[in-house]
C-alpha cells in the first residue's frame, strides 16, 4: 500500500522537473534583465503632461507610456507607444504640433527623434508627413533626411521630396530635394 507522502513526493518531483525544463532563458536574456542600463528608472502610463513658463502653457504632451533611463550611459526618455506634442505661443494658441508612433529625447544633447507616421503641423495649418524627424532644441531646428510630403495651405500646394530643414515652429522650411508638387489654382479668379 502506497502512502500519501510517496504520492506527494512524486507529484512534487514531477512539478519541479516541469518547472526546470520550462526555464530556457538564454544567457543574453539574463544579462539583459540584469543590465541596469536597459531597465527604466521611471515608467508612467497614460500621461497628459504640461510644461509652463511663468504660468503660461508652453508645451503639452500626451502619451500612453513614458520611460526614463537615468542609468543608461546616455540618459534618455522614450515614448514607445507614441506621443502627441503641442507647442504654444500663449496658453491658448498652438504654434506647432507633432504626432508620432515612437519618440525619444536625448537629454544631454537636447535632441528629440520621432519615428513612424510622423505628422507635424504649424500655426498656418501646413502639414508635414514623414517617417523620421529630428528636433534639435539647442539650434532650434527641425530636420530629416527621409521622404517628406508637405501640404502648404498658403501656397495651395502639395510638395513631395526628400530631406527637410526647418525652424522649430515649422514656418520657414526648405526641402532638400523636391520630386514633385501639385499646385491648386482657383480658376474663378
Amino acid at each position: 500500500m502506497k502512502t500519501i507522502a510517496s504520492y506527494s513526493l512524486k507529484i512534487s518531483a514531477a512539478m519541479l522537473l516541469a518547472a526546470l525544463s520550462s526555464c530556457k532563458n538564454s544567457i543574453e536574456k539574463i544579462r539583459e534583465i540584469n543590465d541596469i542600463q536597459a531597465i527604466p528608472s521611471l515608467r508612467i502610463e497614460n500621461l497628459n503632461g504640461r510644461m509652463t513658463e511663468l504660468g503660461t502653457l508652453k508645451v503639452k504632451f500626451i502619451t500612453p507610456e513614458l520611460r526614463q533611463f537615468y542609468f543608461a550611459e546616455e540618459k534618455y526618455t522614450d515614448f514607445p507607444k507614441g506621443i502627441e506634442l503641442y507647442r504654444y505661443l500663449d496658453s491658448v494658441t498652438v504654434e506647432s504640433s507633432i504626432v508620432a508612433d515612437y519618440a525619444i529625447n536625448y537629454e544631454a544633447k537636447e535632441l528629440w527623434e520621432a519615428t513612424g507616421n510622423v505628422v507635424a503641423r504649424n500655426l498656418q495649418g501646413d502639414e508635414l508627413r514623414t517617417e523620421k524627424l529630428f528636433w534639435n532644441q539647442k539650434t532650434k531646428k527641425v530636420y530629416t533626411d527621409a521622404l517628406v510630403n508637405i501640404v502648404d495651405t498658403k501656397k495651395g500646394a502639395i510638395i513631395y521630396g526628400k530631406g527637410l530643414v526647418s525652424d522649430e515652429s515649422f514656418t520657414d522650411y526648405e526641402i532638400q530635394e523636391v520630386f514633385d508638387s501639385v499646385i491648386y489654382v482657383d480658376d474663378k479668379k
